[in-house]
């Protein structure tokens, strides 16, 4: 390893970049050599998911790309522009999550999924609203508290939310009449909440411990949200088993 630190390699483009769009990048290549799927856990709901996991599959690759080397070209990686990028890129991030759920909860009651959109946004205000001011109070109470210390917060809370999700919301809003389908979303959501809760766990070591091994782990919850988020939700919908 040529770099001399594990938050060097992390924040390399090996790590940064390339590893996190290759995956989807093969994703687009298989679905454009295979065509549209059909059937999967609840035939209805097959082309939102195939479209679903096409746009967030773009929008995976975009993420990195935008969010890194080419607002450092621009010039604007310490600036606005910068953190706009950042706030952007995080809400599409957590809207894939709600999306899903909401949308597949409503075409397995009779509904567009597009119904879904409103509930979608809604939800997606609730970490970044609850996070920020919980930082806001910590500052008050804990002067010279990690200038990061928002992100073990908003990923500790996303993580409760999934759980919430997974436990609760699903059983609660999708018809025992789809098995398959609720089994699907509470496995994903247990996903979710795994990426999140590991991204809590290495900010903790690196912000609390001064831990550079926090960095490596960083890695895999990265790998499990942008490498292999949708090609786990697209294969695992049109499994055949």
């Amino acid at each position: 390893m040529s770099a001399s630190t594990w938050q060097d390699f992390y924040n390399g483009e090996l790590q940064g970049l390339y590893a996190l769009i290759a995956v989807p990048i093969l994703f687009l290549l298989y679905r454009l050599i295979t065509g549209r799927p059909s059937g999967g856990l609840f035939p209805a709901a097959s082309r939102f998911v195939d479209g679903y996991a096409l746009v967030f599959a773009f929008e995976t690759i975009l993420d990195p790309v935008i969010s890194g080397p080419l607002v450092r070209m621009l010039g604007l990686a310490d600036g606005v522009g910068g953190t706009v990028a950042l706030i952007v890129f995080l809400l599409l991030g957590d809207f894939r999550v709600y999306l899903l759920v909401f949308g597949l909860i409503a075409v397995a009651a009779g509904r567009s999924w597009t119904a879904a959109i409103g509930s979608a946004c809604a939800w997606t205000t609730l970490v970044p609203i609850v996070a920020y001011s919980a930082e806001t109070a910590l500052r008050a109470a804990v002067p010279g508290i990690d200038p990061n210390s928002i992100w073990p917060l908003y990923e500790s809370l996303f993580a409760v939310v999934a759980v919430v999700l997974r436990a609760r919301v699903v059983p609660a809003r999708l018809p025992s009449a789809h098995p398959a389908l609720r089994a699907f979303l509470r496995s994903t959501l247990l996903y979710v909440a795994v990426y999140y809760a590991l991204w809590a766990c290495s900010d903790l070591l690196i912000q609390i411990g001064g831990i550079d091994a926090g960095w490596l782990l960083r890695v895999v919850p990265n790998q499990l949200y942008y490498a292999w988020w949708v090609p786990v939700v697209f294969f695992a919908f049109f499994s055949r088993r």
